[in-house]
């Protein structure tokens, strides 16, 4: 705005000095001089000059700058006569007709390298004329508006002028309407009834700032509105999985507690050891919840170190197939190399892979085939991918939600319903990606990439 505002100023100087220039006429067609001091000179001389009898004289001061200056005087009285001069030149009148006066007053005479330059003093009711020459060339212009030109220009000048007026007018009408219309926007932006505004305008820029924070403010509105009840849906299962083992824990506690129920060291042994297997789930799952909100927020230490990823997915798998419930598990590793090299923290992407294959081998059946590969190529990939049962669309977006917990599963597991979320965390935290595809009655792939060391 400010850029246009100063370009159309500029073309209006320049269009004045243009018209004004062609306006403009001197009285012999040569280029004025703006040199002021002679002019200036002349008019201040007067004080220089004192009357004695009537007589004109100079004063010492007077004196002392011509001869400073270098300058010629004469005062002429009222018939036209030479009465006193100083530094006389050659070619100088010693009386003046009135034409030769009005001569000199405009084109400062015809002595040569000289500039006569003309004054009066008034003394007694009597007028004298004073000339003074400066040893200069000075060009003296009269200037004078073609009356002609000017009145072939004026409706033009008057129409033009009228015409920047309306277009500034109607441009200030017009900024004033689009700037109500960005604060209109603003308010229906904080009341959450923002209607997106054309991109377009001297306000195109903040249009676009507009439409982007009602974009961000509506997703930020649906993510609130999704974890919130992926929230109370969460809470309600934590809850219905803390009070599972609170219940024997509490049961049991109370048998051995009551002074009226003798427990025999037998029972006492397999109490405490139902007691301890609760207790242990519960501290699971405040661990687990725990440990999710520090990884969310940066504040579990990484201890990355050069280490094989081949070597980590065979332990993973064999500790999983070592737990008797499983050892009959179909769990099949691809591999074409023996060594996979990537920097890592060793505790934590075992605990990543670790809840990804289990659980794919606890919500899946017996008979279920697990197929691990893992490969280096531009990346390192690794596929874990089953012929399980699979999970609907639905489900599959929610998967790795923190607040999720997964219900087509006729599994009954412990735990917190943060594995997976957990595993999504830990690989993020190590530049990695991670990506499932699953289909019902199909089965479950999960991919996971990382970036080569360079």
């Amino acid at each position: 705005m400010y850029s246009i505002f100063f370009v159309l100023f500029i073309i209006l100087i320049f269009l004045f000095v243009c018209i004004t220039t062609y306006l403009l006429k001197s009285d012999n067609g040569s280029k004025a001089s703006w040199a002021s001091w002679p002019i200036s000179f002349t008019e201040k001389f007067s004080d220089k000059i004192i009357f004695n009898n009537r007589k004109p004289e100079l004063t010492a001061s007077g004196i002392n700058e011509l001869k400073k200056y270098k300058l010629s005087f004469q005062i002429i009285d009222e018939n036209g006569d030479v009465v006193k001069s100083y530094n006389k030149l050659k070619g100088e009148l010693l009386h003046y007709s009135p034409i030769q006066m009005v001569q000199l007053y405009k084109s400062g005479g015809d002595v040569k390298n000289h500039t006569i330059f003309v004054g009066s003093v008034k003394s007694s009711g009597t007028r004298w004329t004073y000339i003074i020459a400066f040893p200069m060339k000075v060009s003296k212009l009269t200037l004078y508006v073609d009356y002609d030109k000017a009145s072939n220009f004026k409706f033009l000048i008057l129409g033009g002028a009228l015409v920047i007026m309306i277009i500034i007018a109607a441009y200030g009408i017009k900024m004033n309407h689009s700037l109500l219309q960005v604060i209109a926007s603003i308010k229906k932006l904080a009341s959450n009834s923002y209607v997106p505004m054309k991109k377009n305008g001297i306000y195109q820029e903040v249009y676009e700032n507009l439409n982007s924070l009602d974009t961000k403010l509506k997703a930020a509105e649906l993510e609130r509105k999704k974890n919130q009840t992926l929230r109370e849906e969460w809470i309600s299962n934590i809850s219905h999985d803390l009070k599972t083992p609170l219940s024997p824990i509490k049961g049991y506690a109370e048998i051995l507690a009551d002074f009226n129920y003798e427990v025999n060291p037998k029972d006492a042994q397999k109490y405490g050891t139902i007691i301890l297997r609760n207790a242990n789930n519960l501290e699971n799952i405040v661990t687990d919840l725990n440990f999710t909100y520090k990884l969310k927020n940066g504040k579990v230490p990484m201890k990355n170190e050069d280490g094989n990823l081949v070597r980590l997915l065979k332990e993973v798998i064999i500790d999983i197939l070592n737990i008797p419930k499983y050892e009959e598990r179909k769990i099949v590793f691809k591999c074409t190399q023996d060594k996979v090299n990537f920097k890592f923290d060793n505790t934590l992407l075992r605990r990543a892979f670790t809840n990804l294959i289990y659980n794919s081998v606890v919500h899946n059946e017996p008979s279920t085939i697990l197929k691990v590969s893992i490969e280096e190529a531009d990346k390192i990939h690794i596929n874990i991918k089953d012929n399980g049962k699979g999970v609907g669309e639905e489900e599959l977006n929610k998967l790795f939600e923190r607040y999720y917990r997964g219900t087509s599963s006729e599994v009954k597991v412990q735990g917190s319903g943060l594995g997976m979320a957990i595993a999504k965390q830990i690989i993020e935290a190590h530049d990695g990606n991670i990506y499932v595809e699953s289909k019902l009655n199909v089965g479950t792939s999960i991919k996971i990439e990382f970036d080569k060391e360079t």
